[in-house]
């Protein structure tokens, strides 16, 4: 099995030439098909692919962690350049994201784009809630289970429903899988769910025992003490071969995670390539 995986976008980069950029995505390479996973904030995405020299028209589907504009700002300018748009996310995707940003002040974080957008564009949504496979060895999550006593979405999030603001869990968050006969592989967005809530269903549900790599966001940046504890204990348990932790980890927390877990640690940059 060749699994080849290319960080496309992500807050940094040590590579001239490339782009760093508040947000996340992800070159899936899996026995020859392509298949990207979020798109970032927009502005890197399309530079960043031409100087790594990434045919984007290669590209069979696009799968969105969350929706989010970090994630989801570079769709409408891809969808474009695919031959046959599909993209897999969440039936939450669309939800009115907002945060707190003051005293009885909003602001709207979520997806720059509609499904009516999305379909006028000639592309095939695919709505994902339940754990689903996608190909013979990649699965995307959908909806994650919130399980640890310790793990939260993250941060002030807000969502708008028929005019009311309420708290927003954001249950559109999902990962994508790679079941590879060394273990997981597995790709997160941000882990609004929880990493390890994230890591855990992710065993469950495929029946495996063994995490390879885990390989993007972990929204820790705004864990308090008792969460970074908690998670490093976790960590400690699962024993991940590898944790390449990215964009919303936060400087903190990833200094933490390089202390106390070295042998596995590493923070992710644009232009990163991990082969297994």
């Amino acid at each position: 099995m060749d699994v080849r995986i290319t960080i496309l976008v992500e807050n940094t980069t040590t590579v001239p030439g490339l782009l760093g950029e508040y947000g996340f995505s992800a070159l899936i390479e899996v026995d020859g098909q392509r298949f990207l996973f979020d798109t970032g904030n927009g502005e890197a995405i399309m530079s960043n692919a031409s100087q790594l020299g990434i045919d984007l028209s290669t590209i069979e589907a696009l799968v969105i962690s969350h929706g989010h504009f970090d994630h989801t700002g570079g769709v409408m300018q891809l969808l474009p350049e695919l031959k046959k748009p599909i993209v897999y996310a969440h039936p939450e995707v669309f939800a009115r994201h907002q945060v707190s940003s003051g005293p009885s002040q909003t602001r709207y974080i979520g997806a720059p784009f509609t499904k009516d957008d999305l379909l006028q564009a000639g592309a095939e949504f695919v709505a994902v809630d339940n754990f689903t496979r996608m190909t013979d060895n990649i699965y995307i999550t959908g909806s994650i289970p919130r399980l640890t006593d310790y793990e939260d979405a993250g941060g002030p999030f807000i969502k708008e429903v028929n005019g009311e603001l309420l708290p927003d869990p954001i249950e559109d968050d999902m990962a994508l899988v790679i079941t590879h006969p060394q273990g997981l592989i597995i790709v997160s967005g941000c882990a609004h769910a929880g990493m390890i809530n994230m890591i855990n269903y992710a065993l469950e549900s495929t029946r495996a025992s063994k995490v390879l790599a885990f390989i993007g966001g972990t929204h820790l940046n705004t864990a308090n003490e008792n969460r970074l504890r908690k998670t490093v204990a976790d960590l400690k348990r699962i024993d991940p071969h590898q944790l390449i932790v990215c964009h919303c980890t936060g400087f903190a927390a990833t200094s933490l995670l390089y202390r106390e877990l070295p042998t596995m640690t590493q923070k992710g940059e644009t232009g990163m390539v991990f082969k297994y």
